[in-house]
Formats: structure tokens, sequence, C-alpha cells
């Protein structure tokens, strides 16, 4: 829906105009602007996005369709995950992770990826460390996305950037809103995925994402027993 060079904003129609909903609704899900459980009214989203109902009611449809608001016959409300559906979310995306990291050192063998791309990766990660050691939580979770979602668009494969993206959109909403509980997000967690990258190495890029994501599991269970 989005032409070479144009923003949604900048063209007319109401195909534009629920693609755009939709896009501000996510970024309002994933920003934790919503909780978990929260109503959404067709009427309240039209006054917050000064927006018709036509477009609203569009894009509460795909957010639906993307598992992030659930309806419930008076309207929608945020969705959430049970501890058995984040698990059943961590080691999907962990097995994914595990592949955008063999891809993207397998792109640093075949030198398909530019000085510019691995410059990105590094500071992705070093963005992790520095709001981490800052005991920013919020910040580090949001930088810990960027370094993963960055890490999948090296893979080269969109469709596993699309489907990161899904599972990154349902971890914010739950993660973001309990944000101050969490203590899971530590300094340098990411070194030994960006060497493995680094040097080209895919074996062992894709075992280091998966011990990482593994050691999230670990966690996340230790706080739900």
């Amino acid at each position: 829906m989005l032409s070479s060079g144009g923003r949604p904003e900048e063209r007319p129609g109401i195909h534009n105009q629920a693609e755009l909903a939709y896009r501000r609704l996510r970024e309002r899900l994933t920003d934790g602007h919503y909780s978990p459980g929260d109503r959404l009214t067709e009427l309240g989203m039209c006054e917050d996005l000064g927006m018709s109902r036509t477009p609203v009611r569009e894009a509460l449809r795909r957010l639906q369709s993307d598992g992030l608001v659930t309806s419930t016959g008076r309207g929608v409300v945020v969705s959430s995950l049970s501890p058995d559906e984040m698990l059943h979310a961590m080691h999907l995306h962990g097995a994914l992770d595990a592949l955008a990291a063999k891809l993207a050192a397998t792109a640093q063998r075949e030198g398909q990826l530019s000085p510019a791309q691995l410059g990105g990766l590094k500071e992705a990660a070093h963005h992790v460390e520095e709001r981490a050691e800052a005991g920013d939580a919020a910040g580090a979770w949001r930088a810990n996305l960027d370094f993963h979602m960055m890490l999948a668009r090296l893979s080269g494969n969109p469709l596993l950037e699309d489907a990161l993206d899904r599972i990154w959109a349902r971890f914010a909403i739950v993660s973001l809103s309990n944000i101050n509980r969490r203590r899971d997000l530590t300094p340098r967690q990411h070194d030994a995925i960006l060497s493995a990258i680094l040097d080209g190495d895919p074996q062992r890029a894709e075992a280091a994402a998966a011990e990482h994501v593994r050691e999230a599991v670990e966690k996340f269970g230790e706080g739900h027993h």
C-alpha cells in the first residue's frame, strides 16, 4: 500500500486512511500506550486518531488478524498472552532468531553484508548495553527489539522478518505493560551472536542465538513458578 518515496499521509483515499489508521494504532499498541485487557471502541479510536469509522474499523480488523486485539462483541480488547502462550511464542521466536543469525552470518561469509549494515548491528548491540547499564528497562527492551529486528533484516529473508515482527509485536504489548518487573535484559547479552556474525560463522551464530533465547525462556520460567 506504500508507493516508492511516498508516505501514507501524502495520498488520499480510504485505503490509504485505513493503512494510516492501522500503522498508528499498531504503533500505540507496541509502544505500551495500551495495556492487555484495555477495551478499544471504534468511537474512542476515531477520536484518538481524528479519523472516520470506516478506516478505523478496517484497522481494527487487521490488528485482530495480527493477534494484537481480540473481538468481544462490544468492541475489542488489547490481547494478552498467558504464561503458556508466552512460552510457545518464545520457543518459536528462538527457532526463527537462530535461523536469522545463521543466514546473516552466511551472508557475511559470502561478502553480502556492507560495512554500514555491520556497523548498524554493532551499534544496536551497544545501545542495548548502554540502556541496560543505565538501568533504563524500557529503553533496553526497545533497544533489544531493534537489535533483533536488524538481525532479521540482515537474514535477507523478508518472510522471516515479517514473522519475527509479528511475534515481537505480541511480546511488546505484554512486556512493556510489566516493564518495571522485568530484570532479564543484561549488558553484553548479544556479544556471542554479534561476534559469530562478524566472523561469518553460521553454525556458531545459530548456536549463540538459540542459547540467547534459551536463557530468556529459562528466566521467564523462573518468574512464573
